[in-house]
């Protein structure tokens, strides 16, 4: 039975009946449940299937609404773009001499843009962990409704008309979003990399802000934590050894290093 003095890592450990490498990083997000900042922080070093937990945010029922909030706006983002080459197909076929499609078109496309722009700004401050292959899938969603766009409206013989105007400037906001999708998820940082080495500065500078009494408290239920895997004979005395000797917020990366 535990101890009601058991941290959340402790607890983790306790309720586990096997080992596998997942659980180090799920033991470090547990440890630091308090600290979701850092978690993310943390998440950029992490093998993608241990990002959901790192990057969650365990605490709080507002991190819950604000994630399916953001669910919600990635599916608007990729298919208003499909809507607006939709409408624009449509404009195409109808004698392309209505301006209302025009316009809707480009509004969408916009919209589109807009929530895609703050999506990557949101992913860029916040280290929310996503895969980069799901990253440069969305790109697609906004790249390709975006071309196919702006080819109809060529076909079309588009005449310069403002409503084309508006069209024209949505697609191209959605294409150039699209584009910027590409170099934010230009997959994972290589060790040693200046993008690596500059993200592990900022996790140690995390690291460094986390006040002292919040450190000791962490650290005990990691050793606690330990301790109890090696009691349990989950891992070896070797790795016990090992372990214990990672610093606060390393722990993944000593243990289990995301695979090249």
């Amino acid at each position: 039975m535990g101890s009601v003095t058991d941290g959340p890592a402790t607890s983790y450990v306790r309720a586990a009946t096997k080992w596998s490498r997942t659980d180090w990083w799920q033991l470090e997000a547990k440890a630091l449940g308090e600290l979701p900042d850092l978690r993310r922080q943390l998440a950029f070093f992490s093998p993608i299937e241990a990002r959901p937990f790192l990057a969650a945010n365990l605490h709080t029922k507002v991190g819950a609404a604000r994630g399916c909030l953001l669910t919600l706006t990635n599916i608007a983002s990729f298919t208003l773009p499909t809507v607006a080459a939709f409408l624009l197909f449509s404009w195409s076929l109808g004698g392309s001499e209505q301006a209302a499609p025009l316009v809707l078109a480009g509004v969408l496309a916009g919209i589109a843009a807009i929530i895609a722009g703050i999506g990557l700004i949101t992913e860029v401050r916040r280290q929310l962990g996503t895969d980069p292959k799901i990253g440069r899938m969305l790109a697609l969603w906004h790249i390709v409704p975006a071309l196919v766009g702006l080819m109809i409206l060529v076909a079309a013989g588009w005449d310069g008309s403002e409503g084309g105007l508006i069209g024209t400037a949505g697609l191209l906001a959605d294409l150039v979003v699209g584009g910027l999708h590409f170099t934010v998820y230009r997959g994972v940082a290589q060790t040693n990399s200046q993008r690596w080495a500059r993200q592990l500065d900022r996790l140690k500078a995390a690291l460094d802000a986390t006040p002292l009494d919040v450190r000791a408290r962490i650290y005990s239920d990691v050793q606690a934590a330990l301790a109890l895997l090696a009691e349990r004979e989950f891992i070896s005395r070797a790795e016990w050894e090992q372990a214990r000797e990672a610093p606060i917020g390393l722990l993944g990366l000593e243990m289990a290093p995301r695979e090249a």
